[in-house]
């Protein structure tokens, strides 16, 4: 009989085992909330997160269901872009870059036919922030970046609904407007 019940608790333990091993191979995102909504809401209290809607059909928009900024520019970064690469076949392309607003940088990528770049970018509440993309060589994926608000934060994937690839090699520029007073931090994830 006490076999027995070791045997039970061996069988529960090596699948709590086998559970951690399937954690950590997979995404590491939040468990997503309630249905998302695909209509934005009219008022947003200040405990209250507002981001853009998110369509639940596109993994794109799919993956940044439920995130809300802490308000610490650098680790928010960090979080959205564990949540949006890796579940989009991105990786980053270099060290995130860390800043302070007013200001405006540029960055020019050399870009391969069949690549993919996004821009994961965070800021406290004071700061607002306009991204451009430009690029002559052919090109999908353009769209206005999806927003996410939350009461200590803000954060932005750029272009939201999907990334920006390449269907020709050639020089890809993106310029970030940060206006306001406060940091930000932003990541550009590439895929190959």
């Amino acid at each position: 009989m006490a076999w027995l019940v070791l045997c039970a608790c061996s069988r529960e333990e090596r699948a709590a085992v086998d559970a951690g091993v399937d954690a950590r191979d997979a995404p590491s995102a939040p468990p997503p909330r309630s249905q998302p909504s695909l209509t934005p809401s009219a008022s947003a209290t200040p405990a209250a997160a507002s981001s853009d809607p998110v369509d639940s059909n596109n993994p794109w928009e799919r993956c940044r269901t439920g995130y809300v900024p802490l308000g610490d520019p650098s680790r928010d970064v960090l979080q959205l872009g564990l949540m949006c690469g890796p579940s989009t076949g991105m990786r980053p392309l270099e060290q995130r870059i860390e800043g302070s607003a007013p200001g405006e940088t540029t960055k020019v990528l050399e870009g391969k036919a069949g690549e993919c770049f996004r821009v994961v970018f965070a800021a406290q509440p004071t700061v607002s922030v306009t991204f451009t993309w430009s690029t002559a060589t052919a090109h999908v994926g353009e769209s206005k970046p999806a927003r996410l608000a939350g009461p200590k934060g803000l954060a932005f994937l750029s272009p939201g609904s999907s990334a920006l690839c390449l269907s020709a090699p050639g020089d890809l520029a993106l310029r970030v407007e940060a206006r306001g007073s406060g940091r930000y931090a932003y990541q550009i994830l590439k895929r190959r």
